[in-house]
């Protein structure tokens, strides 16, 4: 028992010394949205003094600044929904920029991202979609969980209602452990190889069917009403039958049938996996990674586990994080992929904050730290 004890508290001590590794290194060099985060999200102490200061730091950075100037007076951001417009930035549309708002601001009320949140509610019009893409008809797609999960992202669970997206998002993890396979409820059409794989396999999703993709998986990451250990659990026995093997050597596209086929929000594969393999190095999806322990699955889905307990033995003794992964999942931001908080990657040094930030997330999340 005592060398038990003695085992515990030297696992805790050198938790706490990453822990504050970490942190320090980016107190020291990173973005103001990062240090608020550290501050605020992990170690738990921030005055409203420095509130104040990061936030003025943080409104007069440039991408911050461009999408206010594309904010309209209905509060919507730029001219496109889903995904950038070719007259724009990539951040100066709706979907995009409340999701960039959402990280990097320090004041959730800030006019800004409260306008652009209440045009969700008041805008009606092509940019925002259609029934078409209803979630109640069709899986893994619909205008309405795009929505939801930039609602979210920017904290506003508690004052716009999403809870219709929220179960949605849990009934569709919920028919992965239903079925047999992805193939019980599909139907499968042949297209031109070159446009989808080899084999030209397409998988229709039947109506009123529903199948988990990467906004769902946002949706539950950044919200907390869902919570409890029934749907824990089940969200972990979803992802552990995802992350099998599914025999197939091509990846079929998820499509859905609105009069023509679309593709679907990210639907998630069977066969699925965190991390992929570059030039012979195993490169780890970082936001899969942050988001499912976000939703407290660290230590129910192996495969998981493996990617975080990588993430940890990679910190090394400045506090830096120098896990390989893949560059897409964290640079910039966009609908599908992203979180990069620091203005530009110029320096090496803002590179590694913004790895280092989201393995700290995982980390603490993971309760590794």
């Amino acid at each position: 028992m005592a060398n038990q004890k003695k085992s515990a508290s030297a696992a805790d001590y050198l938790q706490q010394d990453i822990l504050e590794k970490m942190a320090g290194f980016l107190l020291e060099n990173a973005n103001p949205s990062i240090v608020f985060h550290v501050k605020n999200d992990i170690l738990k102490h921030i005055t409203e003094e420095e509130k104040a200061a990061l936030q003025e730091q943080v409104m007069g950075e440039k991408i911050i600044q461009g999408i206010i100037a594309c904010q309209k007076e209905n509060g919507w951001l730029g001219n496109g929904f889903h995904g950038q417009n070719k007259e724009a930035g990539p951040y100066e549309n709706q979907e995009v920029g409340v999701k960039y708002l959402g990280e990097k601001l320090i004041y959730r009320d800030t006019p800004v991202l409260k306008n652009a949140i209440e045009a969700f509610r008041t805008v009606k019009s092509d940019l925002f979609g259609s029934k078409d893409t209803d979630c109640d008809q069709y899986a893994a797609a619909g205008s309405d969980i795009i929505m939801a999960a930039c609602v979210a992202r920017a904290g506003y669970e508690a004052s716009f209602d999403i809870s219709k997206e929220i179960a949605i998002s849990l009934d569709s993890f919920r028919r992965v452990t239903e079925v047999d396979s992805v193939t019980d409820i599909v139907k499968i059409r042949k297209r031109r190889p070159e446009r989808v794989n080899p084999q030209g396999i397409v998988y229709v999703f039947l109506k009123q069917e529903k199948w988990p993709c990467r906004y769902h998986l946002d949706i539950l990451a950044h919200t907390e009403s869902w919570r409890s250990e029934e749907n824990r659990s089940m969200l972990a026995a979803a992802f552990r039958k995802l992350l099998k093997d599914n025999g197939l050597d091509y990846s079929p596209a998820y499509c859905v049938d609105i009069g023509h086929l679309v593709g679907c929000c990210g639907a998630f594969r069977e066969g699925m996996v965190l991390a992929g393999e570059k030039n012979g190095t195993h490169q780890v999806y970082l936001d899969l990674v942050e988001y499912m322990c976000r939703c407290g699955l660290y230590g129910l889905v192996p495969e998981l586990q493996e990617e975080v307990d990588r993430i940890y033995d990679s910190i090394d003794e400045q506090g830096i994080c120098r896990i390989d992964f893949c560059e897409n999942t964290l640079k910039g931001m966009g609908t599908y992929s992203g979180g990069q908080l620091e203005e530009d990657w110029k320096s090496k040094t803002r590179k590694l904050c913004d790895v280092t930030y989201r393995a700290m997330v995982i980390l603490y999340h993971a309760g590794r730290i």
